[in-house]
């Protein structure tokens, strides 16, 4: 196995500034990310937190810059266990850029002993962001396969009732969740799938080539078809 590299903050910010595109800083703000940033390629700050692995200190260094390639490149390379509820939450509520909160919820406050405080908290918001946090962090649980004690027919009951009058990013959370409940649970396979279709087509927006609609049930079909 290769060390891991040490590298000072004036390094890897250095380098970050290098890796900086035109082209991926518009991509970014689009999906709603503010300067400063840079536009560093996804798989370049992978590479990077490979190399460097973890490193909370260095972490929380670029966290605190508000670049938003510095604070993606953050959640590579942070210890879940070293932050509290409250930073948790500090963290995420300021957040405007979409990949970047998804990021923060999958790599780290998902693998943090507050993950479930948190999600209960977050589900009900009417903040298009914090919502979608808390309905991430149910797909997490539910990816993991930790679902003894949810209340899977209390969920899918809340989508149903709640879901068309949500905002659009956590309305994304919403059908995913449902999409991983029909994927992990047969049990309630049938259920999510009658639910896509009663809540129908709501969302309009154009699928990009290569892309599965947010219409839960064609979205259940096209997992289904990977797993055979």
């Amino acid at each position: 196995m290769a060390k891991a590299q040490t590298m000072s903050f004036d390094e890897v910010f250095a380098q970050l500034a290098a890796w900086g595109s035109e082209k991926v800083r518009a991509i970014n703000a689009r999906q709603g990310a503010s300067d400063p940033q840079f536009g560093v390629k996804m798989t370049d700050l992978r590479g990077l937190a490979k190399a460097i692995r973890v490193d909370h200190a260095l972490a929380m260094q670029l966290w605190e810059t508000g670049n938003a390639d510095a604070q993606m490149l953050a959640t590579l390379i942070m210890d879940p266990e070293a932050l509290s509820e409250a930073e948790l939450e500090a963290m995420l509520t300021p957040l405007t850029y979409v990949n970047l909160a998804d990021k923060l919820v999958d790599y780290v406050i998902a693998r943090s002993p507050h993950a479930e405080a948190l999600r209960l908290r977050w589900m009900p918001s009417r903040d298009e962001l914090i919502g979608r946090a808390g309905w991430g962090l149910l797909v997490e649980r539910i990816s993991a396969k930790k679902t003894d004690d949810l209340d899977i027919p209390g969920i899918l009951a809340t989508i149903e009732a709640e879901i068309l009058e949500s905002p659009v990013r956590k309305q994304e959370r919403m059908t995913y969740a449902q999409v991983e409940i029909a994927v992990r649970l047969p049990e309630y396979r049938d259920a999510c799938i009658a639910l896509g279709e009663r809540l129908g087509r709501f969302d309009q927006r154009p699928v990009p080539k290569g892309c599965t609609p947010f219409y839960a049930p064609d979205w259940i079909a096209a997992l289904l078809a990977r797993k055979k």
